[in-house]
């Protein structure tokens, strides 16, 4: 039965490999399994030897891209730079992970995937939240930031901007949006303590937030 023959992780790799490449260049929604099947060179069978369904393999893109993002944050988090330059570049490192893989974040903002989008954005908080966090509380201890826990703190910062700014779901405009953006820097900043307009001043320089980054 097929059910029962062994599955290899290289061929979920090759099948994840296809969609991603399929999705960059098409979209999620104008891409068939079949499509999928035939760019991995397997049958279409094969396929539900990994996945259930396209959402179901749209769901493992989305945990691949959260350990993408907070990787990138860790490595450039561990720059031999001050607090401040770390945090912004842990922070940058994760958007950029998310606006290379806009194909993904399009399907997650699709309503009919809410769900997932909700799920994709908890795990974010709860993966990335400790990784600014022994940044910030290393900055604490070089009286660079001042707050109380920096991990619940920046929890609830990472859960309030992807509610208020990604996934379009308050359809803001462009200018409403910036507003919001410099709201959320300014908010940040006040929340862990750091010297004030230091952390505004470097985000909107280096452009982070930008591009509807959820």
């Amino acid at each position: 039965m097929a059910s029962l023959r062994a599955t290899s992780p290289d061929r979920a790799g090759d099948i994840l490999a296809a969609a991603a490449r399929l999705f960059r260049e098409r979209g999620v929604r104008s891409v068939s399994i079949d499509e999928i099947a035939q760019g991995a060179g397997i049958a279409k069978g094969t396929f539900y030897l990994y996945f259930k369904t396209k959402d179901d393999l749209l769901a493992k893109l989305a945990e691949t891209m959260v350990e993408q993002m907070v990787q990138a944050a860790e490595s450039a988090g561990r720059a031999d730079r001050g607090a401040i330059d770390r945090f912004c570049a842990a922070v940058l490192a994760m958007q950029s992970v998310d606006r290379s893989e806009h194909y993904l974040a399009d399907a997650l903002n699709h309503p009919e995937n809410s769900g997932l989008h909700e799920l994709t954005n908890r795990a974010l908080v709860r993966r990335m939240a400790p990784v600014l966090a022994a940044i910030v509380e290393q900055g604490q201890r070089d009286g660079i930031f001042n707050v109380e826990d920096a991990q619940a703190t920046l929890e609830f910062l990472l859960a309030g901007q992807a509610a208020l700014l990604g996934g379009g779901g308050f359809h803001w405009s462009p200018a409403e949006h910036a507003a919001r953006l410099r709201a959320t820097f300014i908010i940040i900043e006040r929340s862990l303590g750091a010297p004030a307009g230091v952390l505004v001043e470097r985000f909107s320089a280096l452009g982070i937030g930008r591009e509807g980054c959820n």
